[in-house]
């Protein structure tokens, strides 16, 4: 007796369609890079659509570029994404009416026929925690001070950041004197954006030689990235009117200008993540308990 036999109809007649599950994620694959196309164009032309995009991928700072653009497309208020067999390991169920969200992963490397090495990528579905039956959890940690953050950007910076007294705007990196100054009668809320925004000037020039003009509006976008990533007030950022050199882009383009700013958003929020880890107070067992 095989162990199959307790299955109500013992062996089925129906058998797995490998071909037309291929065409089915191939469908799927090529769904997405249309949405993807399609966002793009949105976004250049839209600012509160370059806007969402800007805070999804502050949100899922590990995603690429294009799944960033595919969350802010079918659920930009998303916060933990997941496969549904992943909420399953961890004794989550995802719910019956839940709306699924596609991405992209790498799948197999392949050789071009100029001879060049390319990866292939394959359509995924995953499901947001508001969709499944875990409880949409705040975090307990507590919210960093400004003191911190301005702290952490110091870290972050690759050149000294000076006070003075007055000067015409909130912040200025001299890449004359490569040194970033900030006027002393800010507020709080002013100094994390101006100074976040010449932090990531200063990389552009410092890092990667590339000259104000063309990396400004770039600078401004990882400034209100970091202030959406750490909870900062962002009210006076707008995307209103986007510049020529977003809204006259095709989406290849866009997304080339947007794994720019990914980039250095990445690099200041990692340096600030390692400064703020640093300044957090080692917690006792006996506090933990």
């Amino acid at each position: 007796m095989s162990i199959y036999d307790v299955f109500k109809d013992g062996h089925s007649s129906s058998s797995f369609d490998k071909e037309a599950w291929v065409a089915q994620k191939q469908e799927q694959r090529k769904a997405a890079y249309e949405l993807i196309d399609n966002t793009c164009t949105e976004m250049s032309a839209d600012g509160n659509q370059f806007k969402q995009y800007l805070n999804v991928q502050a949100e899922f700072d590990r995603y690429s570029v294009a799944n960033a653009v595919l969350v802010s497309a079918q659920l930009p208020e998303a916060t933990q994404l997941k496969e549904y067999k992943k909420w399953k390991e961890n004794r989550v169920y995802v719910n019956k009416d839940a709306d699924k969200i596609t991405i992209l992963e790498p799948g197999k490397e392949y050789t071009r026929e100029d001879g060049t090495t390319a990866t292939s990528f394959n359509a995924k579905d995953v499901y947001d925690i508001s969709q499944t039956s875990a409880r949409v959890k705040t975090s307990d940690a507590k919210p960093k001070s400004m003191r911190d953050l301005v702290s952490a950007l110091i870290d972050a910076s690759p050149v000294p950041i000076q006070p003075v007294d007055s000067m015409e705007v909130p912040a200025f990196y001299d890449s004359s004197q490569e040194i970033i100054f900030v006027r002393t009668d800010l507020s709080e809320g002013q100094l994390f954006a101006s100074t976040s925004k010449e932090v990531a000037a200063a990389i552009y020039d410092f890092k990667h030689n590339k000259s104000r003009e063309d990396t400004d509006f770039k600078s401004y976008c990882v400034a209100y990235m970091l202030g959406s990533k750490y909870g900062v007030d962002t009210k006076g950022f707008s995307f209103d009117k986007l510049p020529e050199q977003i809204t006259g882009l095709d989406p290849k383009d866009l997304r080339s200008e947007l794994g720019s700013i990914r980039d250095v958003f990445g690099e200041v929020n990692s340096e600030m993540y390692k400064g703020l880890e640093k300044n957090t107070p080692v917690r006792s067992k006996e506090q933990e308990r």
